[in-house]
C-alpha cells in the first residue's frame, strides 16, 4: 500500500488500461455472441429459406419438385404499395413452411384487414398497434409487429446498402388478401433438407429441372448473397474479430510500463533488497512482495471492467436489434467471458512481471547491496543519430528518449494505437459518404432506375435512357458477385472517369475500380465469367478501369452486350431516367432512387458521428494515461537532473521545455506511423466486408481529418504536460546533494 501511495496516478493509469482492455473485451464478445444466438435461433426455428427466385409460370405440381430437388418449397405473393411519393410499404402473404414470420408485439394475423408491420417502419412513420394502415386500396389494423428471416436487414432492393424505415418496410398479411390486390408477384422460396451439401450444387440441379418443364426463372437470390441476410452476419463477425485485438493491445501496453516500472523499483530498491537478503529473506518471499503489485492491479482492472461491462451488454444487442430486425428471446450474460475479462490481465501482467522481477532477484546480494551503479550506456541508435551536431536543448530531449528503450517503445506503440484509434472512426465515415455520396452523383446522372422482369422493346422515354445487365461470377468463386451492364453507347447520364480524371468512352467495355481491383484486372485483359442465369461462361475484354466506387460494375455498349448474350438488338431490361416515369408495377422486378439512398446515407452517418466522437473521446483518454505515464517516469528518473538545473539557475519554463518537451519527436512518429498502419488495417478488414456481403469500400483519408486527429493528440499531449508540471516542480535543489551525499 505504501508503493501505491506513493505514485497513486500512475498506477491509477495502468488501471485504468487495463479496464477499458477488459471492459472493451466482455462487451464486443457479449454481443457478437448474442446476436448470433439470436440471429441463428431465428432462422433455424422459423425456417430461413436458401434462395428464392420467381417463373414466368406457375410451378405445376410443386410436390413433386420438392421429392425430386429434396427441398421445401413454399409459393408467396409480394406487392409493393406506394402510401406516397417517397413511402412504400411491401406487403407480403404469411407464409407456415419457410419464412415464418416471428410475432414480436402483439399477436399474430387472425383474421381479413389485419397486418403485421415490421418495428422500424411502424416507429418512423407513426403506426402503433391498433392504428389503421391504408395500402393497395385497402384499410389493415396493425395488430402487432414482426421480424421476418429473410428481411433482417429490411432492403428494399436486395443490392441496395442502407436500410431507410422512412422510405421503406414490410407487412404481412393474409394470402386471402391478395385475391383483391392486381398484379402481385408470385415468388417462391426453397430450402434444402440437406445442410451438408453444396447449396450451390443443389440450387444448379434445381434450376436445372426447372428448365426441363419449361420454366424460365428470373429474380433469383441465393441467401448467401443476400444482403438482407447476410448484413447481421457481417456485424457479428466484425465483433467477435475485434473483440480480442483491442483488449489484447491493452493489456500488452499494460504489460510493457508495469515491467518498467517494477523493473526501476527493483533498482532503486536494490540495497534494501540485498539487505533482506543477507538476513535470510528467501527469493520467493520477495518474488511474492514484488508480484503483489501488479497481480493486484491486473484482478482490480478486471473485475471492475467486467463488472461495468455487463449492464451495458443488455442496451447494446437492444440497440443492434433495433438496426436488424430479429425477436430478442434471451440476452445471457456469459461467466466465462467475465473470467477470460479478469483472468487475461492477470495472465498478461503476471507472466511479464514475473520475468523481469525474476532477472532482478537473481543477483547475489553482495551485488545487489552495492545499489545500482549510474551506468551511461550509448547504445546503437543512440551513436548513428550523432547527437553532437544538435544544440544541447535537442541533444538532452533526444538522449532522454533513447537512453530507455522500453520507455520509448511503450511510448511510441501507445501513440500510434490511439492515433490509429482515432482515424479508424474519421476514416470509416468518410468513405462511406464518398462511396455513397461523392462517388455515386460523379458516375450516375440519373434520379431513378427501374429493373423489368421482362425484356422491353422499344424507344425509351422522354429523360431515360435504356440498358440491359445481367449478373456474374468467377468461375471459382461465386462469393463474388457483380452486373455486366450494357448502355448506350452516347449515353449522358453514366458518367466514367481515368484515375486522371480524363472521361472514358461509353463505346468501350469499363471495369470499376473496386471490382478490377478485387480480381486483379488491368486494362487490356480479356476475362471471362459465368452468367448467373443461364451458368453458361462469356469472355470479356476490358479497354479500360474507370475510377469510380459506386459499386461493382463491367459497362459495355448495348448492342455488343445483347449480341453476346444472344439478347434482341433492341432489347433492353432497365431504365435511367432523370425523372419519375409512370411504369405499371406489374412490370418492374424493382426501382431504386439515388435521393433516396443518399438520405439513408445520412440517416446512418447520424449514429456514426456520434460512434466517431467516442473513439476519438476514448483515444484521447488512452493517449493521456500513456503519456502521463511515460512523462512522470521522466520525470522521476531525471530528478537529480532537475535539481542540478535548478542549481545551475535554469528558469522553470526551460526545465519544463527541456524535461517535459522531450517526448514531442516520439508523438510525431507515432502519428505518423498511424497513418500507413491505419490504412492497411482499413483495407484488410475492407477486403473482409467485401468476403462476407460483397461491398468493396475504398480507403480515403481526409487530410481534414488527419489535421483533427493530429490537434487532438497535441492537446492531449499539452494536457498530460500540465498534470506533470507540478511534479517537475515539486524537485528541490537539495535532491542532488542528497544524491551526492549518499
Amino acid at each position: 500500500m505504501r508503493i501505491l501511495k506513493e505514485n497513486a496516478l500512475r498506477y491509477l493509469g495502468v488501471l485504468m488500461l487495463i479496464i477499458l482492455g477488459s471492459y472493451t473485451f466482455v462487451v464486443a464478445a457479449g454481443i457478437s455472441q448474442n446476436l448470433d444466438t439470436l440471429v441463428t435461433t431465428f432462422t433455424e426455428r422459423h425456417m430461413q429459406e436458401d434462395l428464392s427466385f420467381s417463373t414466368d409460370k406457375a410451378i405445376p405440381d410443386s410436390a413433386e419438385l420438392e421429392k425430386a430437388t429434396d427441398a421445401i418449397l413454399e409459393e408467396y405473393m409480394s406487392f409493393d404499395a406506394a402510401l406516397s411519393d417517397s413511402l412504400t410499404l411491401r406487403l407480403l402473404s404469411e407464409t407456415e413452411k419457410l419464412n415464418i414470420p416471428a410475432v414480436i408485439e402483439g399477436q399474430a394475423l387472425s383474421g381479413p384487414g389485419e397486418i403485421l408491420l415490421d418495428p422500424a417502419f411502424a416507429k418512423a412513420n407513426g403506426y402503433p398497434v391498433g392504428s389503421q394502415i391504408e395500402a393497395a386500396g385497402e384499410t389493415f389494423t396493425v395488430v402487432g409487429f414482426m421480424s421476418s428471416p429473410h428481411y433482417i436487414y429490411p432492403l428494399e432492393n436486395v443490392y441496395d446498402i442502407m436500410v431507410s424505415p422512412d422510405n421503406f418496410g414490410v407487412g404481412v398479411i393474409n394470402r386471402e388478401e391478395f385475391a383483391d390486390i392486381d398484379n402481385a408477384s408470385v415468388i417462391y422460396s426453397v430450402r434444402f433438407n440437406d445442410r451438408t451439401q453444396s447449396r450451390n450444387i443443389q440450387a444448379a440441379q434445381l434450376r436445372e429441372r426447372l428448365h426441363a418443364e419449361g420454366i424460365t426463372e428470373s429474380d433469383w437470390i441465393d441467401i448467401m448473397n443476400n444482403k438482407r441476410a447476410r448484413m447481421a452476419w457481417a456485424s457479428i463477425t466484425g465483433l467477435k474479430t475485434m473483440s480480442v485485438p483491442a483488449p489484447a493491445a491493452m493489456f500488452l501496453l499494460c504489460c510493457l510500463i508495469i515491467g518498467i516500472i517494477i523493473w526501476r523499483m527493483i533498482r532503486h530498491e536494490s540495497v534494501i533488497i540485498g539487505t533482506l537478503y543477507a538476513q535470510g529473506y528467501r527469493r520467493r518471499e520477495l518474488m511474492r512482495h514484488y508480484m503483489a503489485i501488479p497481480l493486484l492491479l491486473a484482478f482490480a482492472g478486471g473485475v471492475i471492467g467486467s463488472a461495468l461491462a455487463l449492464p451495458s451488454i443488455v442496451p447494446s444487442v437492444m440497440a443492434m436489434v433495433s438496426y436488424y430486425n430479429v425477436p430478442v428471446i434471451d440476452i445471457e450474460l456469459s461467466v466465462v467471458n467475465v473470467l477470460i475479462g479478469i483472468l487475461t490481465p492477470v495472465l498478461f501482467l503476471g507472466v511479464s512481471s514475473y520475468l523481469v522481477i525474476r532477472s532482478e532477484l537473481k543477483r547475489s546480494p553482495a551485488e545487489l547491496m552495492k545499489g545500482s551503479e549510474q551506468k551511461t550506456k550509448v547504445n546503437a541508435l543512440e551513436r548513428a543519430l550523432k547527437l553532437e551536431r544538435f544544440k544541447f536543448s535537442t541533444k538532452f530531449k533526444l538522449r532522454e528518449q533513447l537512453r530507455s528503450i522500453s520507455r520509448l517503445l511503450f511510448l511510441l506503440l501507445g501513440v500510434t494505437s490511439a492515433s490509429v484509434l482515432m482515424l479508424f472512426g474519421f476514416t470509416i465515415m468518410n468513405s462511406m459518404d464518398y462511396v455513397f455520396k461523392n462517388s455515386t452523383t460523379e458516375t450516375y446522372r440519373f434520379e431513378y432506375e427501374y429493373a423489368f422482369k421482362n425484356t422491353q422493346y422499344g424507344e425509351a422515354p422522354e429523360a431515360a435512357e435504356v440498358f440491359s445487365a445481367g449478373r456474374f461470377y468467377p468461375e471459382n468463386n461465386e462469393g463474388i458477385e457483380f452486373y455486366v451492364t450494357g448502355v448506350e453507347p452516347d449515353s449522358t447520364i453514366l458518367t466514367l472517369r481515368d484515375s486522371k480524371g480524363k472521361p472514358l468512352s461509353n463505346e468501350q467495355t469499363n471495369i470499376t475500380k473496386p471490382l478490377a481491383d478485387r480480381l486483379g484486372i488491368k486494362a487490356g485483359d480479356s476475362v471471362s465469367f459465368i452468367n448467373k442465369q443461364d451458368g453458361k461462361p462469356y469472355t470479356f475484354h476490358i479497354d479500360a478501369v474507370a475510377d469510380s466506387y459506386a459499386g461493382q460494375f463491367i459497362f459495355m455498349p448495348i448492342d455488343e452486350f445483347n449480341a453476346q448474350l444472344g439478347f434482341s438488338e433492341s432489347g433492353y431490361t432497365g431504365l435511367w431516367s432523370t425523372k419519375r416515369l409512370d411504369i405499371p408495377d406489374e412490370q418492374l422486378s424493382g426501382t431504386k432512387s439515388l435521393s433516396e439512398t443518399a438520405n439513408a446515407m445520412d440517416e446512418l452517418l447520424g449514429p456514426m458521428i456520434s460512434m466517431v466522437a467516442a473513439m476519438t473521446l476514448v483515444s484521447c483518454v488512452v493517449g493521456l494515461i500513456i503519456l502521463y505515464l511515460v512523462t512522470s517516469l521522466i520525470i522521476e528518473e531525471n530528478k537529480n537532473t532537475i535539481s542540478l538545473f535548478k542549481i545551475f539557475g535554469y528558469r522553470r519554463r526551460e526545465i519544463w521545455s527541456l524535461i517535459l518537451n522531450s517526448s514531442t519527436f516520439v508523438i510525431l512518429a507515432g502519428f505518423i506511423i498511424s497513418i500507413p498502419v491505419m490504412a492497411a488495417s482499413m483495407g484488410a478488414m475492407y477486403g473482409y466486408l467485401g468476403a462476407m456481403i460483397n461491398l468493396v469500400l475504398p480507403t480515403i483519408i481526409s487530410p481534414l481529418y488527419v489535421v483533427v486527429c493530429f490537434a487532438a493528440i497535441m492537446l492531449t499531449y499539452q494536457l498530460s504536460k500540465l498534470l506533470c508540471a507540478k511534479k517537475v516542480n515539486e524537485v528541490s535543489m537539495s535532491v542532488a546533494l542528497k544524491t551526492g551525499t549518499e
